[in-house]
């Protein structure tokens, strides 16, 4: 790991809740999609710490029907530049992440990561019309008249935190739910904060994606946007709720 600019470290700090930031860290992501079979879903957060300029990348590995982590992702790379580089924001953070990558991949092929899979609906921060706690999507496309859609609605509601009280910061969670086939079940509903979401006071849904396996049910992954405690603005990360359609 490198070090970078010890006078700027020092001056504003960087907090393990996220960067100093005037305007927030906002993560991008890229979708690694699903196994063949539909059993595993991955994608990638990546990004460059505002304040820091420090470039990192998350991996996530994920067991669709029992929407959990694989061991022993994530795996988490975040490169603190040093002070007597050229500073080469793209080319650090495409290093960043190839490193990343490479550390992910034997889990990638072991669980056969093949890129599979479709966006059927796309919700970003950037749409102001859209509803940040509604999606309605085709599955198919073909004469939507004719289709039953799918329908996601999120519910957020107060979670206290008392550390998180003391950053000023009134903490979040969220029910998710999904109507199919004129059938309703929760996907997630907290009942606690996840330590790992470090103070997260609002969300949104920002995307569905569906796979088909040959020889097995539908399977989906839902990418939920989370902005959580950052000193000058808010660290926007990502979730992922997988299951069966």
């Amino acid at each position: 790991m490198r070090k970078f600019l010890p006078a700027l470290t020092t001056a504003i700090g960087v907090s393990v809740f996220g960067p100093v930031a005037v305007a927030g860290d906002d993560a991008e992501v890229h979708v690694l999609g699903f196994s063949k079979n539909g059993s595993y879903f991955a994608f990638e957060q990546y990004g460059v710490q505002d304040g820091s300029g420090f470039p990192y990348s998350e991996i996530f590995v994920l067991d669709v029907i029992g929407d959990s982590w694989v061991a022993p992702s994530p795996f988490r790379r975040r490169d603190d530049i040093n002070d007597h580089d050229v500073y080469d924001e793209d080319a650090f953070l495409s290093e960043t992440r190839a490193e990343n990558r490479a550390s992910a991949q034997p889990l990638l092929q072991s669980k056969a990561i093949a890129g599979k899979g479709k966006t059927v609906g796309i919700n970003p921060r950037t749409e102001l019309s859209s509803d940040p706690h509604k999606m309605i999507v085709s599955l198919w496309n073909t004469d939507h008249r004719k289709e039953t859609p799918l329908e996601l609605t999120m519910e957020e509601y107060p979670i206290p935190s008392a550390k998180c009280e003391g950053y000023g910061t009134q903490t979040k969670g969220f029910r998710l739910t999904m109507t199919f086939n004129d059938v309703a079940r929760t996907l997630n509903e907290d009942k606690s904060v996840p330590g790992s979401r470090l103070c997260p006071h609002a969300y949104r849904i920002e995307r569905i994606v569906t796979h088909y396996p040959e020889q097995a049910p539908p399977v989906f992954a839902v990418l939920i946007q989370m902005d959580s405690f950052g000193f000058e603005g808010p660290d926007r990360r990502y979730l992922a709720i997988t299951g069966r359609l």
